[in-house]
């Protein structure tokens, strides 16, 4: 076979290796990497799923270039002052792209350290930035994540950020997750009496869970420490069964907290205004 392929021309060559190319991406695409997300399939870690991703998206990029360098040879040109140049050349695209480069090696930690996956859903706070978003997962790319916020927008994010953020994972256990509220009461009110109105409204909420609505003094504060409200900062805290539905089930919360406390004339604390004599 080498001994009749040493015979033929430089043109016949090229097309034997042109069909072996094709031959070769039909077996890896059609058979090897079938098989391994079949096999990748049946497990329960992630991290598999993830290099057969990578590998989908990256072998043909590595068959075409060696085949690229074979053809080179098989018509004479030596491939050795090549690959320098090319490797001079990586080194000028390099710096020139750093910022992709920087996106593709943090998609690869990411896809690596999986702190995150293809639907979970999320919160994602920037170091040392105030922005942040809640969503779902929706790809994972080697330069983006995308990304679809709770507002049903796509944003795509440079995975170099993300992998800089701070990323709160809200889908890694399937635990009930906590969720809390806060408001405040005059001084003057009963403690007790405040604490167990605002734990009955809270717990009487819908798809709020059974038996883990609790109320604590969360601090007693005052307009000295910066604060516009003069009063006592209560907390409420509650359990909750699926975190996509976060928002919805707080606005009600703090809606039966507000109505309960009008009932049993619990006063909510209120500016001071403070009065002076010109």
């Amino acid at each position: 076979m080498f001994e009749f392929f040493d015979t033929l021309e430089a043109w016949p060559k090229t097309g034997m290796l042109l069909v072996a190319t094709f031959i070769v991406h039909l077996i890896i695409s059609r058979i090897v990497l079938r098989g391994m997300k079949q096999m990748a399939s049946r497990t329960d870690n992630d991290l598999d799923d993830r290099l057969v991703h990578f590998l989908q998206r990256f072998y043909v990029i590595v068959l075409i270039f060696v085949a690229f360098l074979i053809s080179l040879r098989i018509h004479g040109i030596q491939i050795t002052p090549f690959l320098a140049s090319a490797g001079i050349a990586g080194i000028a695209i390099g710096m020139a792209a750093k910022e992709t480069l920087a996106d593709i090696l943090a998609g690869v930690f990411l896809i690596a350290d999986r702190p995150i996956r293809v639907g979970d859903r999320v919160k994602i706070d920037s170091i040392g930035r105030h922005w942040g978003a809640w969503g779902d997962i929706v790809d994972l790319g080697l330069r983006r994540t995308r990304i679809r916020n709770t507002d049903g927008v796509i944003v795509n994010y440079p995975n170099n950020l993300l992998a800089n953020s701070v990323i709160t994972n809200f889908s890694f256990e399937e635990d009930p997750i906590r969720v809390r509220v806060r408001f405040q009461v005059n001084y003057n009110v009963d403690l007790d009496k405040a604490c167990e109105t605002a734990r009955k409204a809270i717990q009487e909420s819908p798809r709020v869970l059974p038996d883990t609505a609790e109320v604590i003094v969360r601090s007693l504060w005052d307009e000295s420490g910066g604060h516009m409200l003069s009063g006592i900062l209560l907390e409420g805290r509650y359990r909750i069964a699926e975190v996509r539905d976060r928002s919805k089930i707080r606005s009600v919360v703090l809606a039966n907290i507000a109505k309960a406390c009008q009932n049993e004339n619990i006063a909510l604390a209120s500016p001071r205004v403070r009065v002076e004599s010109v």
